[in-house]
């Protein structure tokens, strides 16, 4: 599932939790749903091209499809760094990898 009115990413972004590293920046709050539900924020200023901003979502969605049903019910929202303009997928996948399982640890 995903997020998809703004009020929805306004609220996750002003009042969750906040993980970031080099490459994406989360904001997780919890939700009233019997799932997690991901909401995409992948600026063009940042990315420029399409290209480059579809394939930092693919990988984040695929990435989230793998690994929600070890995720608490929580609303995440995930916006991508400069960085990982320039990252390989297999890096990546390995820094979504590291956040879910901080996130299912801590929320």
């Amino acid at each position: 599932m995903r997020l998809h009115q703004a009020a929805e990413f306004r609220e996750v972004k002003r009042s969750g939790k906040r993980f970031a590293d080099a490459f994406f920046s989360l904001s997780v709050l919890a939700n009233h749903e019997a799932h997690p539900r991901l909401g995409l924020s992948i600026a063009t200023s940042i990315f420029g091209t399409a290209v480059a901003r579809n394939r930092i979502k693919r990988i984040t969605r695929e990435s989230f499809r793998l690994n929600q049903h070890s995720l608490p019910s929580v609303d995440v929202t995930v916006s991508a760094r400069a960085a990982a303009g320039k990252a390989t997928p297999h890096v990546l996948r390995a820094s979504l990898e590291k956040h879910w399982k901080v996130l299912s640890h801590r929320c």
